[in-house]
């Protein structure tokens, strides 16, 4: 699933018109970046740098992005937001907060680009809860096996030491 996530937003970072509303504070966009960058692939290029952050950094960019969301309401600081609340190493929280973030882009009446952007982190987000709860299901039912193997190797020592009483008296 993360392949497939890192493919369309690399596929998705080939567009080159500026649709604005996205702020000049782009400093996530490597210098060769064109100067007309689209605010869909500008913020393919935010993913990528925040993927890169260590948690202490991505923890200061998320203050950051919250505070300019607070100013500036837009979808595009929405979006970008939710990107670094949805990092790989996101909390269960931060990923909540990051899917009710981007649930007003997905209603499909706003910017085209951005709803397609949306409904991606909506789409890794879910698969990402998913593997969470099949993950935890699956230790649940190792921890339950474990247990039950337990009372089956108690149950055979008791049936062993039955079978020596019985032999002792015999």
């Amino acid at each position: 699933m993360k392949s497939v996530f890192w493919i369309l937003l690399l596929a998705l970072s080939a567009c080159t018109t500026m649709h604005g509303g996205g702020g000049d504070d782009r400093y996530w966009l490597r210098s060769e970046a064109p100067v007309n960058i689209s605010d869909g692939s500008s913020l393919l290029q935010y993913a990528n740098y925040v993927r890169n952050l260590s948690p202490s950094e991505r923890d200061r960019e998320i203050e950051r992005q919250r505070a300019a969301f607070s100013r500036d309401r837009s979808d595009f600081r929405r979006l970008q937001c939710a990107l670094a609340l949805a990092a790989a190493d996101a909390s269960a929280s931060e990923r909540r907060t990051a899917q009710q973030m981007i649930e007003p882009l997905l209603d499909g009446k706003h910017d085209p680009e951005l709803i397609a952007l949306a409904n991606l982190l909506n789409t890794q987000l879910i698969a990402q809860a998913n593997a969470l709860t099949a993950s935890s299901a699956q230790q649940q039912f190792q921890k339950r096996a474990d247990e039950l193997e337990k009372k089956l190797d108690a149950v055979k020592d008791i049936e062993r030491s039955l079978l020596r009483r019985e032999k002792g008296k015999l």
